[in-house]
Protein backbone atom coordinates (compact mmCIF):
# COMPACT_ATOMS: atom_id res chain seq x y z
CA UNK A 1 0.00 0.00 0.00
CA UNK A 2 1.44 3.36 -1.05
CA UNK A 3 1.24 6.15 1.50
CA UNK A 4 1.86 9.86 1.14
CA UNK A 5 5.52 10.83 0.75
CA UNK A 6 6.55 7.22 0.02
CA UNK A 7 9.31 6.74 -2.57
CA UNK A 8 10.32 3.99 -4.96
CA UNK A 9 13.87 3.73 -6.31
CA UNK A 10 13.86 2.50 -9.92
CA UNK A 11 17.60 3.00 -10.35
CA UNK A 12 19.41 5.39 -12.65
CA UNK A 13 18.42 8.32 -10.47
CA UNK A 14 14.69 7.70 -10.91
CA UNK A 15 13.47 7.79 -7.32
CA UNK A 16 9.72 8.14 -7.66
CA UNK A 17 7.89 10.18 -5.06
CA UNK A 18 4.21 9.50 -4.40
CA UNK A 19 1.75 12.27 -3.51
CA UNK A 20 -1.75 11.39 -2.31
CA UNK A 21 -4.52 13.46 -3.92
CA UNK A 22 -7.80 12.16 -2.45
CA UNK A 23 -11.05 13.50 -3.88
CA UNK A 24 -14.67 12.41 -3.33
CA UNK A 25 -14.71 10.68 -6.71
CA UNK A 26 -11.28 9.05 -6.25
CA UNK A 27 -10.42 8.72 -2.53
CA UNK A 28 -7.29 6.76 -3.51
CA UNK A 29 -6.03 9.39 -5.98
CA UNK A 30 -2.26 9.45 -6.39
CA UNK A 31 0.29 11.56 -8.26
CA UNK A 32 3.82 10.37 -8.99
CA UNK A 33 6.84 12.67 -9.32
CA UNK A 34 10.14 11.73 -10.96
CA UNK A 35 12.84 14.24 -9.89
CA UNK A 36 15.25 12.89 -12.52
CA UNK A 37 13.05 13.87 -15.48
CA UNK A 38 11.00 16.44 -13.55
CA UNK A 39 7.81 14.83 -14.83
CA UNK A 40 4.73 14.85 -12.59
CA UNK A 41 2.28 12.08 -13.46
CA UNK A 42 -0.98 13.77 -12.46
CA UNK A 43 -3.56 10.99 -12.92
CA UNK A 44 -6.99 12.73 -13.11
CA UNK A 45 -5.65 16.28 -12.90
CA UNK A 46 -4.87 18.57 -15.87
CA UNK A 47 -6.46 16.22 -18.39
CA UNK A 48 -8.65 16.54 -21.46
CA UNK A 49 -10.77 13.98 -23.24
CA UNK A 50 -8.91 14.21 -26.53
CA UNK A 51 -6.77 11.65 -28.32
CA UNK A 52 -4.48 12.71 -31.15
CA UNK A 53 -1.01 12.05 -32.52
CA UNK A 54 0.71 14.70 -30.39
CA UNK A 55 2.67 13.54 -27.36
CA UNK A 56 2.90 17.03 -25.86
CA UNK A 57 0.65 20.07 -26.09
CA UNK A 58 2.27 22.07 -28.88
CA UNK A 59 -0.19 24.82 -29.81
CA UNK A 60 -1.69 24.28 -26.36
CA UNK A 61 -4.41 26.91 -26.73
CA UNK A 62 -6.27 24.61 -29.13
CA UNK A 63 -7.05 22.41 -26.10
CA UNK A 64 -8.46 25.27 -23.99
CA UNK A 65 -12.12 24.39 -24.47
CA UNK A 66 -11.49 20.68 -23.86
CA UNK A 67 -9.53 21.36 -20.68
CA UNK A 68 -12.22 23.68 -19.31
CA UNK A 69 -14.91 21.13 -20.13
CA UNK A 70 -12.86 18.40 -18.42
CA UNK A 71 -12.46 20.54 -15.29
CA UNK A 72 -16.15 21.45 -15.18
CA UNK A 73 -17.24 17.81 -15.49
CA UNK A 74 -14.64 16.22 -13.21
CA UNK A 75 -13.38 18.77 -10.70
CA UNK A 76 -15.85 21.64 -10.25
CA UNK A 77 -17.69 19.76 -7.50
CA UNK A 78 -14.44 19.03 -5.63
CA UNK A 79 -12.78 22.44 -5.87
CA UNK A 80 -11.66 22.33 -2.23
CA UNK A 81 -9.61 19.19 -2.90
CA UNK A 82 -8.21 20.66 -6.13
CA UNK A 83 -6.83 23.67 -4.26
CA UNK A 84 -5.32 21.36 -1.64
CA UNK A 85 -3.61 19.35 -4.39
CA UNK A 86 -2.27 22.49 -6.07
CA UNK A 87 -0.74 23.49 -2.74
CA UNK A 88 0.92 20.08 -2.40
CA UNK A 89 2.62 20.22 -5.80
CA UNK A 90 3.57 23.90 -5.70
CA UNK A 91 6.99 23.11 -4.21
CA UNK A 92 7.95 20.73 -7.04
CA UNK A 93 10.08 21.67 -10.04
CA UNK A 94 8.04 20.32 -12.94
CA UNK A 95 8.74 20.34 -16.68
CA UNK A 96 5.81 18.17 -17.77
CA UNK A 97 2.44 17.07 -16.49
CA UNK A 98 1.74 13.51 -17.56
CA UNK A 99 -2.04 13.29 -17.22
CA UNK A 100 -4.09 10.15 -17.54
CA UNK A 101 -6.12 11.81 -20.32
CA UNK A 102 -4.93 13.86 -23.27
CA UNK A 103 -1.44 15.02 -24.31
CA UNK A 104 1.36 15.74 -21.86
CA UNK A 105 1.17 19.29 -20.59
CA UNK A 106 4.41 21.18 -21.22
CA UNK A 107 3.90 24.42 -23.12
CA UNK A 108 0.66 25.37 -21.40
CA UNK A 109 1.65 24.11 -17.93
CA UNK A 110 1.85 27.46 -16.13
CA UNK A 111 -1.35 28.73 -17.75
CA UNK A 112 -3.31 25.55 -16.98
CA UNK A 113 -2.10 25.46 -13.37
CA UNK A 114 -3.17 29.08 -12.94
CA UNK A 115 -6.56 28.34 -14.50
CA UNK A 116 -7.18 25.36 -12.19
CA UNK A 117 -6.55 27.65 -9.23
CA UNK A 118 -8.76 30.40 -10.68
CA UNK A 119 -11.65 28.05 -11.53
CA UNK A 120 -11.51 26.41 -8.10
CA UNK A 121 -11.43 29.73 -6.27
CA UNK A 122 -14.46 30.86 -8.28
CA UNK A 123 -16.35 27.76 -7.14
CA UNK A 124 -15.44 28.39 -3.51
CA UNK A 125 -16.58 32.02 -3.55
CA UNK A 126 -20.05 31.53 -5.03
CA UNK A 127 -22.99 32.86 -3.04
CA UNK A 128 -24.87 29.57 -2.77
CA UNK A 129 -23.58 26.11 -1.92
CA UNK A 130 -25.12 22.64 -2.22
CA UNK A 131 -23.90 19.69 -0.16
CA UNK A 132 -23.93 16.54 -2.32
CA UNK A 133 -23.48 13.40 -0.23
CA UNK A 134 -23.37 9.86 -1.57
CA UNK A 135 -21.94 6.38 -1.37
CA UNK A 136 -21.50 4.09 -4.34
CA UNK A 137 -21.15 0.32 -4.50
CA UNK A 138 -20.28 -0.16 -8.18
CA UNK A 139 -19.79 3.41 -9.37
CA UNK A 140 -23.32 3.95 -10.70
CA UNK A 141 -24.53 6.15 -7.85
CA UNK A 142 -21.31 8.17 -8.14
CA UNK A 143 -22.00 8.69 -11.86
CA UNK A 144 -25.47 10.02 -11.06
CA UNK A 145 -23.99 12.30 -8.38
CA UNK A 146 -21.46 13.67 -10.85
CA UNK A 147 -24.19 14.44 -13.41
CA UNK A 148 -26.32 16.26 -10.82
CA UNK A 149 -23.27 18.21 -9.67
CA UNK A 150 -22.53 19.22 -13.26
CA UNK A 151 -26.01 20.68 -13.61
CA UNK A 152 -25.74 22.61 -10.34
CA UNK A 153 -22.39 24.17 -11.21
CA UNK A 154 -23.63 25.04 -14.72
CA UNK A 155 -26.33 27.15 -13.08
CA UNK A 156 -23.77 29.12 -11.06
CA UNK A 157 -24.14 27.42 -7.68
CA UNK A 158 -21.22 25.76 -5.90
CA UNK A 159 -21.23 22.08 -4.98
CA UNK A 160 -19.30 20.37 -2.21
CA UNK A 161 -19.26 16.65 -2.89
CA UNK A 162 -18.84 14.23 0.00
CA UNK A 163 -18.13 10.55 -0.53
CA UNK A 164 -19.54 9.21 2.72
CA UNK A 165 -17.39 6.09 2.49
CA UNK A 166 -14.24 8.21 2.85
CA UNK A 167 -15.44 11.17 4.94
CA UNK A 168 -15.51 11.51 8.71
CA UNK A 169 -18.61 12.55 10.65
CA UNK A 170 -16.98 15.89 11.44
CA UNK A 171 -16.32 16.55 7.74
CA UNK A 172 -19.94 15.78 6.89
CA UNK A 173 -21.20 18.02 9.70
CA UNK A 174 -18.95 20.89 8.61
CA UNK A 175 -20.34 20.78 5.06
CA UNK A 176 -23.93 20.39 6.30
CA UNK A 177 -23.68 23.43 8.58
CA UNK A 178 -22.84 25.85 5.76
CA UNK A 179 -24.95 24.45 2.89
CA UNK A 180 -27.93 26.25 1.36
CA UNK A 181 -29.45 22.97 0.22
CA UNK A 182 -28.45 19.31 0.19
CA UNK A 183 -28.83 16.21 -1.94
CA UNK A 184 -28.12 12.69 -0.72
CA UNK A 185 -27.75 9.53 -2.80
CA UNK A 186 -27.35 5.87 -2.00
CA UNK A 187 -27.11 2.42 -3.55
CA UNK A 188 -29.31 -0.32 -2.13
CA UNK A 189 -27.34 -3.18 -0.57
CA UNK A 190 -29.31 -6.12 0.77
CA UNK A 191 -32.47 -4.01 0.85
CA UNK A 192 -30.87 -1.25 2.92
CA UNK A 193 -28.84 1.93 2.69
CA UNK A 194 -25.16 1.48 3.64
CA UNK A 195 -24.21 2.33 7.22
CA UNK A 196 -22.23 5.37 6.05
CA UNK A 197 -25.33 6.84 4.39
CA UNK A 198 -27.48 6.20 7.44
CA UNK A 199 -24.87 8.01 9.54
CA UNK A 200 -24.78 10.92 7.08
CA UNK A 201 -28.58 11.13 7.09
CA UNK A 202 -28.59 11.39 10.87
CA UNK A 203 -26.09 14.25 10.72
CA UNK A 204 -28.19 16.07 8.13
CA UNK A 205 -31.37 15.69 10.16
CA UNK A 206 -29.66 17.08 13.25
CA UNK A 207 -27.76 19.87 11.50
CA UNK A 208 -29.61 21.30 8.48
CA UNK A 209 -32.61 23.54 9.12
CA UNK A 210 -35.96 22.41 7.73
CA UNK A 211 -36.27 25.38 5.38
CA UNK A 212 -33.34 24.13 3.26
CA UNK A 213 -34.17 22.42 -0.04
CA UNK A 214 -33.44 18.68 -0.23
CA UNK A 215 -33.08 15.98 -2.87
CA UNK A 216 -32.65 12.20 -3.01
CA UNK A 217 -31.23 9.86 -5.66
CA UNK A 218 -29.76 6.41 -6.01
CA UNK A 219 -29.12 3.38 -8.16
CA UNK A 220 -30.15 -0.19 -7.47
CA UNK A 221 -30.42 -3.65 -8.95
CA UNK A 222 -33.74 -4.83 -7.56
CA UNK A 223 -36.21 -2.58 -5.75
CA UNK A 224 -34.26 0.43 -4.44
CA UNK A 225 -35.37 0.45 -0.80
CA UNK A 226 -32.56 2.84 0.19
CA UNK A 227 -34.01 5.63 -1.97
CA UNK A 228 -37.45 5.22 -0.41
CA UNK A 229 -35.88 5.14 3.06
CA UNK A 230 -34.03 8.43 2.54
CA UNK A 231 -37.03 10.16 0.96
CA UNK A 232 -39.46 9.07 3.68
CA UNK A 233 -37.14 10.10 6.52
CA UNK A 234 -36.59 13.56 5.02
CA UNK A 235 -40.29 14.00 4.25
CA UNK A 236 -41.29 13.00 7.78
CA UNK A 237 -38.76 15.50 9.13
CA UNK A 238 -40.45 18.32 7.19
CA UNK A 239 -37.97 19.00 4.40
CA UNK A 240 -39.17 20.21 1.00
CA UNK A 241 -37.83 18.47 -2.08
CA UNK A 242 -36.32 20.24 -5.07
CA UNK A 243 -37.15 17.27 -7.30
CA UNK A 244 -38.80 13.88 -7.18
CA UNK A 245 -36.39 11.14 -6.02
CA UNK A 246 -34.23 9.92 -8.91
CA UNK A 247 -34.29 6.13 -9.24
CA UNK A 248 -31.76 4.54 -11.60
CA UNK A 249 -31.74 0.81 -12.22
CA UNK A 250 -28.18 -0.40 -12.69
CA UNK A 251 -26.05 1.91 -14.86
CA UNK A 252 -27.48 5.27 -16.02
CA UNK A 253 -27.65 5.69 -19.80
CA UNK A 254 -26.99 8.92 -21.70
CA UNK A 255 -30.62 10.02 -21.47
CA UNK A 256 -30.67 9.52 -17.69
CA UNK A 257 -27.37 11.36 -17.29
CA UNK A 258 -28.83 14.31 -19.22
CA UNK A 259 -31.94 14.15 -17.02
CA UNK A 260 -29.75 14.28 -13.92
CA UNK A 261 -27.89 17.31 -15.27
CA UNK A 262 -31.20 19.09 -15.92
CA UNK A 263 -32.37 18.13 -12.43
CA UNK A 264 -29.25 19.76 -11.01
CA UNK A 265 -29.91 22.91 -13.03
CA UNK A 266 -33.50 23.12 -11.75
CA UNK A 267 -32.38 22.55 -8.15
CA UNK A 268 -29.81 25.35 -8.40
CA UNK A 269 -32.26 27.72 -10.05
CA UNK A 270 -34.77 27.09 -7.25
CA UNK A 271 -32.12 28.13 -4.71
CA UNK A 272 -31.28 31.25 -6.71
CA UNK A 273 -34.96 32.24 -6.92
CA UNK A 274 -35.36 31.72 -3.19
CA UNK A 275 -32.36 33.95 -2.52
CA UNK A 276 -33.76 36.68 -4.77
CA UNK A 277 -37.11 36.58 -2.96
CA UNK A 278 -35.34 37.17 0.35
CA UNK A 279 -33.20 40.02 -0.99
CA UNK A 280 -34.36 43.57 -0.10
CA UNK A 281 -36.10 45.47 -2.90
CA UNK A 282 -34.27 48.58 -4.16
CA UNK A 283 -36.06 51.87 -3.51
CA UNK A 284 -36.16 55.13 -5.44
CA UNK A 285 -36.29 55.90 -9.14
CA UNK A 286 -34.54 54.28 -12.06
CA UNK A 287 -30.81 53.87 -11.52
CA UNK A 288 -28.06 54.21 -14.09
CA UNK A 289 -27.99 50.41 -14.35
CA UNK A 290 -31.72 50.32 -15.06
CA UNK A 291 -31.39 52.92 -17.80
CA UNK A 292 -28.52 50.98 -19.36
CA UNK A 293 -30.57 47.77 -19.26
CA UNK A 294 -33.46 49.56 -20.97
CA UNK A 295 -31.13 50.71 -23.74
CA UNK A 296 -29.58 47.25 -24.19
CA UNK A 297 -33.10 45.83 -24.40
CA UNK A 298 -33.63 47.69 -27.65
CA UNK A 299 -31.23 45.27 -29.38
CA UNK A 300 -33.51 42.83 -31.18
CA UNK A 301 -33.00 39.49 -32.84
CA UNK A 302 -34.81 36.84 -34.85
CA UNK A 303 -36.84 34.41 -32.77
CA UNK A 304 -35.53 30.88 -33.37
CA UNK A 305 -35.64 27.42 -31.89
CA UNK A 306 -32.25 25.77 -31.57
CA UNK A 307 -32.56 21.98 -31.69
CA UNK A 308 -29.78 19.44 -31.15
CA UNK A 309 -29.25 15.72 -30.86
CA UNK A 310 -26.33 13.57 -29.72
CA UNK A 311 -26.95 9.85 -29.60
CA UNK A 312 -30.28 9.31 -27.84
CA UNK A 313 -30.21 12.74 -26.17
CA UNK A 314 -32.23 15.54 -27.78
CA UNK A 315 -32.89 19.07 -26.60
CA UNK A 316 -34.19 22.41 -27.81
CA UNK A 317 -34.44 25.99 -26.65
CA UNK A 318 -35.95 29.27 -27.77
CA UNK A 319 -33.21 31.68 -28.88
CA UNK A 320 -33.23 35.29 -30.01
CA UNK A 321 -29.60 36.26 -29.44
CA UNK A 322 -28.78 35.11 -32.96
CA UNK A 323 -26.76 36.86 -35.65
CA UNK A 324 -25.10 36.14 -38.98
CA UNK A 325 -21.36 36.24 -38.35
CA UNK A 326 -19.60 35.44 -41.65
CA UNK A 327 -20.22 35.39 -45.40
CA UNK A 328 -17.60 32.82 -46.37
CA UNK A 329 -18.12 30.29 -45.00
CA UNK A 330 -21.70 31.21 -44.11
CA UNK A 331 -21.79 31.30 -40.33
CA UNK A 332 -23.96 32.36 -37.40
CA UNK A 333 -23.44 33.08 -33.72
CA UNK A 334 -25.86 32.08 -30.98
CA UNK A 335 -25.53 33.10 -27.33
CA UNK A 336 -26.38 30.12 -25.10
CA UNK A 337 -26.79 30.60 -21.35
CA UNK A 338 -24.52 28.38 -19.27
CA UNK A 339 -27.48 26.97 -17.36
CA UNK A 340 -29.40 25.84 -20.45
CA UNK A 341 -29.80 22.10 -20.87
CA UNK A 342 -28.91 22.39 -24.55
CA UNK A 343 -25.54 24.01 -23.75
CA UNK A 344 -23.90 20.62 -23.26
CA UNK A 345 -24.75 19.77 -26.90
CA UNK A 346 -23.01 22.84 -28.37
CA UNK A 347 -19.32 22.04 -28.06
CA UNK A 348 -16.89 22.31 -30.95
CA UNK A 349 -17.75 19.67 -33.54
CA UNK A 350 -21.36 19.28 -32.39
CA UNK A 351 -24.23 19.93 -34.79
CA UNK A 352 -27.59 21.63 -34.39
CA UNK A 353 -30.48 23.04 -36.40
CA UNK A 354 -31.49 26.68 -36.12
CA UNK A 355 -35.23 26.83 -36.81
CA UNK A 356 -36.22 30.40 -37.70
CA UNK A 357 -39.80 31.03 -36.57
CA UNK A 358 -42.51 32.82 -38.53
CA UNK A 359 -44.34 35.73 -36.92
CA UNK A 360 -47.74 34.11 -37.46
CA UNK A 361 -46.76 30.79 -35.79
CA UNK A 362 -47.46 31.85 -32.21
CA UNK A 363 -48.18 28.27 -31.15
CA UNK A 364 -44.56 27.24 -31.73
CA UNK A 365 -43.33 30.19 -29.71
CA UNK A 366 -45.67 29.33 -26.82
CA UNK A 367 -44.68 25.66 -26.92
CA UNK A 368 -40.98 26.35 -26.44
CA UNK A 369 -41.55 29.16 -23.94
CA UNK A 370 -43.08 26.80 -21.38
CA UNK A 371 -40.85 25.20 -18.71
CA UNK A 372 -39.88 21.58 -19.30
CA UNK A 373 -39.29 18.99 -16.60
CA UNK A 374 -35.87 17.31 -16.48
CA UNK A 375 -35.65 14.75 -19.26
CA UNK A 376 -38.98 15.81 -20.80
CA UNK A 377 -39.21 15.47 -24.59
CA UNK A 378 -39.30 19.01 -25.99
CA UNK A 379 -40.86 17.87 -29.27
CA UNK A 380 -44.03 16.14 -28.08
CA UNK A 381 -46.96 17.68 -29.98
CA UNK A 382 -44.69 19.38 -32.54
CA UNK A 383 -44.27 18.27 -36.16
CA UNK A 384 -40.62 17.52 -36.96
CA UNK A 385 -38.45 15.83 -39.53
CA UNK A 386 -34.83 14.76 -39.36
CA UNK A 387 -32.11 16.96 -40.82
CA UNK A 388 -29.06 15.62 -42.63
CA UNK A 389 -27.09 16.07 -39.41
CA UNK A 390 -29.67 14.06 -37.44
CA UNK A 391 -31.15 16.99 -35.51
CA UNK A 392 -34.89 17.82 -35.50
CA UNK A 393 -36.30 20.31 -38.00
CA UNK A 394 -39.56 22.06 -37.10
CA UNK A 395 -41.68 21.67 -40.21
CA UNK A 396 -43.79 24.73 -39.30
CA UNK A 397 -40.74 26.98 -39.09
CA UNK A 398 -40.14 29.77 -41.60
CA UNK A 399 -36.71 28.40 -42.48
CA UNK A 400 -33.99 26.23 -41.01
CA UNK A 401 -30.20 26.13 -41.00
CA UNK A 402 -28.14 22.99 -40.40
CA UNK A 403 -25.08 24.10 -38.45
CA UNK A 404 -21.82 22.67 -37.11
CA UNK A 405 -20.09 24.31 -34.14
CA UNK A 406 -16.67 25.64 -35.17
CA UNK A 407 -15.77 27.63 -32.07
CA UNK A 408 -17.04 28.84 -28.70
CA UNK A 409 -16.13 31.78 -26.51
CA UNK A 410 -16.96 32.15 -22.83
CA UNK A 411 -18.76 35.46 -22.29
CA UNK A 412 -19.89 36.05 -18.71
CA UNK A 413 -23.01 33.99 -18.04
CA UNK A 414 -23.29 32.80 -21.67
CA UNK A 415 -21.29 30.87 -24.24
CA UNK A 416 -21.07 32.55 -27.64
CA UNK A 417 -21.30 29.70 -30.14
CA UNK A 418 -20.02 30.25 -33.68
CA UNK A 419 -21.26 27.68 -36.19
CA UNK A 420 -20.82 27.15 -39.91
CA UNK A 421 -24.04 26.72 -41.88
CA UNK A 422 -23.77 23.49 -43.87
CA UNK A 423 -27.28 23.42 -45.31
CA UNK A 424 -30.53 25.34 -45.14
CA UNK A 425 -33.93 25.85 -46.71
CA UNK A 426 -36.74 28.40 -46.77
CA UNK A 427 -39.96 26.57 -45.88
CA UNK A 428 -42.47 29.39 -46.51
CA UNK A 429 -42.63 33.07 -47.43
CA UNK A 430 -43.83 34.43 -44.09
CA UNK A 431 -42.33 37.18 -41.94
CA UNK A 432 -39.56 36.40 -39.47
CA UNK A 433 -40.63 36.59 -35.82
CA UNK A 434 -38.67 39.22 -33.90
CA UNK A 435 -38.23 39.32 -30.13
CA UNK A 436 -38.84 42.80 -28.69
CA UNK A 437 -37.79 43.48 -25.09
CA UNK A 438 -38.12 46.36 -22.63
CA UNK A 439 -34.93 45.55 -20.74
CA UNK A 440 -31.59 43.92 -21.41
CA UNK A 441 -31.43 42.33 -17.96
CA UNK A 442 -33.58 39.34 -18.92
CA UNK A 443 -34.93 37.54 -21.97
Amino acid sequence: VVKGEDTLDLGGGHQLRFITTPTPKWPDGLMTYDPQTQILFTDKFFGAHVCGDQVADEGWSVYSEDRRFYYDCIHAAQAKQVLSTLEKISELTVKFYGSGHGPMVRYGKMELTSLYRKWSQEQNTRDLNVALLYASAYGNTATVAQAIARGITKAGVAVESINCEAATSNEIKEVAEKCDGFIIGSPTLGGHAPTQIQTALGILLNTVSKDKLAGVFGSFGWSGEAIDFLASRLKDAGYKFGFEPIRVKFKPDDVMIQTCKETGIDFAQALIKSQKRRAPKPSGGASGGDRTAQAVGRVVGSLCVMSAKRGDVTSAMLASWVSQATFNPPGVTVAVAKDRALESLTHTGDTFVLNILAEEKKDLQKHFLKPFAPGEDRFVGVETKEANNGCPILTDALAYLECKVANRMECGDHWLVYAVVENGQLLNDGVTAVHFRKTGSRY
